[in-house]
């Protein structure tokens, strides 16, 4: 037997070896790659907030380099704007948001009970004129009334739950910020830590893998790149619209609600309208009518959004058929969540160009 049989046949011992663990052990496997996900998320938050820094820096370390003689000047400088720049927003969509949201919800406590009771009374008379759909509603109001006593019972609950939450809140702001400190590390020793895995590259794998991996890479890279600057700024532009039509038709929370859907607008497709839902339900507090007013002025600002400026702003520039970016969001979604959701476009995008690439490539050409 030659060695490179032997070297196949072990690894696929190996292979099965672990797979059989991982089977027989089924429970302690999850929790373990719960434990390492656990360990490693600010890491991999780190990472990922790099690159989005580093999309910006890299413009600016370009005009910059012409301005310092020492290379590293510029790029410490670069990374530094490109970062106060994301605090920034971060930072003034908190102090737009907080405050009014504060404001919102104990608005919407106070005349929630008048809201309820005016709701279920304009119902009533409208079903006194229907009495085929008053059994329908009798039912409706059972299962509400039901609900508001269950809430009632696990009133006793809530300190518990309020203490959860803090305690989730404290970890994730420790997670923020150990993410924080090693996405700087990244961005400030980029060009090492790539000479770095260049050389680890170059010594462990051969000449043809190495360039495969690096043209994925690139592929990748060039994909997630104007996914990102794309979709930030068509968040940015739907914002600033649902701001300035709400201030125009006299919405409440104006500030707070845009602020919430130029957010939520950076997941694709369904963003704009998790946003619209906060918003639903904080106009809600002081009218249901103006709520639904809203979510006809959302649709309608959505369908602009979707069918003028999107197509020119993101358009077509990650390669990838609206039907397919479809079915990417809901498989990431179900899979991962909204980290799935966020990364599930690009990442089909640049499946969708290599196979493009390798369809290309194995084409028979014309003579």
């Amino acid at each position: 037997m030659d060695t490179k049989t032997f070297r196949s046949i072990l690894s696929l011992l190996l292979i099965s070896t672990v797979l059989a663990l991982v089977v027989v052990r089924f429970t302690e496997a999850v929790q373990f790659l719960s434990s390492v996900w656990s360990l490693l998320k600010p890491l991999l938050f780190g990472v990922g907030f790099a690159y989005l820094v580093d999309l910006p820096a890299k413009q600016l370390e370009r005009r910059f380099a012409g301005i310092f003689k020492k290379p590293l000047k510029a790029r410490v400088l670069a990374v530094l704007l490109s970062l106060a720049f994301f605090l920034l927003i971060i930072t003034g969509v908190l102090v737009l948001l907080v405050p009014q949201l504060g404001l919102a919800i104990r608005q919407f406590s106070a005349n929630l009970p008048v809201l309820y009771q005016t709701s279920v009374d304009s119902v009533q008379q409208f079903m006194h004129t229907r009495p085929e759909l008053d059994q329908g509603f009798t039912l409706v109001q059972n299962y509400i009334n039901t609900a508001i006593d269950e809430f009632k019972k696990s009133s006793p609950h809530l300190a518990d739950y309020a203490f959860s939450v803090l305690g989730g809140a404290v970890s994730s702001i420790a997670n923020g910020l150990l993410a924080l400190i090693f996405s700087l590390y990244l961005l400030l020793g980029k060009q090492r830590l790539l000479g770095q895995l260049s050389y680890l590259l170059s010594r462990f794998l051969k000449p043809n893998h190495q360039a495969s991996l690096a043209h994925i890479l690139i592929v990748a890279n060039r994909t997630f790149g104007k996914f990102f600057t794309g979709q930030f700024v068509e968040a940015l532009i739907l914002g600033t619209l649902c701001t300035l039509g709400m201030l125009l038709f006299r919405f409440p929370y104006a500030l707070t609600v845009g602020s919430v859907i130029g957010v939520t607008a950076l997941i694709p497709l369904v963003g704009a309208y998790l946003g619209g839902a906060v918003g639903f339900v904080l106009i809600f507090g002081q009218s249901l009518r103006l709520a639904l007013f809203f979510l006809l002025f959302l649709v309608i600002l959505q369908q602009i959004e979707g069918n003028l400026i999107y197509p020119r702003v993101v358009g077509t520039s990650v390669g990838l058929p609206g039907v397919w970016v479809f079915v990417a969001v809901l498989l990431s979604a179900g899979l991962f969540g909204i980290i799935g959701v966020l990364l599930g476009v690009p990442t089909a995008a640049t499946l969708y160009q290599l196979l493009k690439e390798e369809r290309d490539r194995n084409a028979p050409q014309l003579t």
